[in-house]
């Protein structure tokens, strides 16, 4: 198995609906906020090759459009997902899976493209397989009135006209070591995957737990649907991870990539930060 991690487009997300609701003189700290009240934030991607297979676990906010539909995220679009994925060794046309956890923009905007010649919306990764939750397909084709902003039914709706579509009705292994988990409180059927690498075992934490200020449970973002499922959620998944050693991948954090886990008094709490090209290259 090889593993990257591959950043998006970053953007700008308002400190106050990241953080929920914990205080501006906390995460503040934490997180630096412009004079807009905006955070940095990350998007990142994973890529997995094993098996003969290459697996993308989502693809960011995609390019940029004239719809405006981007402006309110001060989107930094200096990192280009295609152009990455090509640094590795690899083209965007190797790509045979691709696993979104959710459907909200900024994981599945790079599934198309404009193309240039003929302007029409194109597949970037036109011979993937796409894996989504059923739940959260039904939730986006039929959005509740909170989440609909968040839908771009351009970037998915296609693929219910192709072969490609794989939706994913109970928790699986997509392969041995990658293991797809459910979860509900963000959105209905967000789907994260646990990989099994070496001796390690990584969370792709997705917007279960956005950022490493993510950990403490009450630290639970407005953007989630339901607050106290996300809180079961998390302390469920922070006491295996803690119990079991694994290493906690953060996709929306600017500061910090990844981190292990102590369990302390008040909690399971962040212990090691690590960056996610040294894991794999300890002596």
């Amino acid at each position: 198995m090889e593993l990257f991690l591959l950043d998006t487009p970053k953007f700008k997300i308002d400190g106050g609906a990241f953080f929920g609701i914990v205080p501006k003189t906390m995460w503040e700290k934490k997180y630096p906020a412009d004079e807009n009240n905006m955070c940095n934030a990350a998007c990142r991607s994973i890529l997995i090759k094993e098996s003969g297979r290459l697996i993308l676990i989502d693809n960011g906010i995609g390019e940029k459009n004239d719809s405006g539909s981007q402006d309110g995220y001060f989107v930094d679009f200096s990192e280009d997902l295609e152009g990455n994925i090509k640094k590795t060794g690899f083209d965007p046309k190797d790509i045979t899976d691709v696993v979104l956890t959710h459907l909200h923009f900024d994981h599945c905007g790079g599934t198309t493209k404009i193309d240039a010649l003929t302007k029409n919306e194109i597949s970037v990764f036109p011979n993937a397989n796409y894996y989504i939750s059923q739940i959260q397909w039904d939730n986006a084709m039929n959005p509740n009135y909170r989440e609909k902003s968040s839908y771009f039914k351009n970037k998915f709706e296609f693929l219910a006209d192709t072969n490609k579509l794989r939706l994913v009705k109970q928790e699986l292994y997509l392969t041995p070591n990658i293991h797809l988990r459910f979860f509900n409180g963000h959105t209905p059927g967000l789907m994260l995957p646990v990989i099994r690498h070496e001796d390690k075992t990584l969370f792709f934490a997705g917007d279960l737990i956005p950022a490493l200020a993510s950990i403490p449970l009450a630290w639970v973002s407005a953007y989630d649907l339901y607050p106290l499922t996300s809180i079961t959620e998390k302390q469920e998944i922070l006491k295996e991870a803690e119990q079991n050693n694994w290493i906690i991948i953060f996709q929306h954090d600017y500061y910090n990539e990844c981190c292990n886990l102590i369990l302390t008094p008040r909690g399971v709490r962040a212990n090691k930060y690590l960056k996610f090209n040294e894991l794999f290259n300890e002596n």
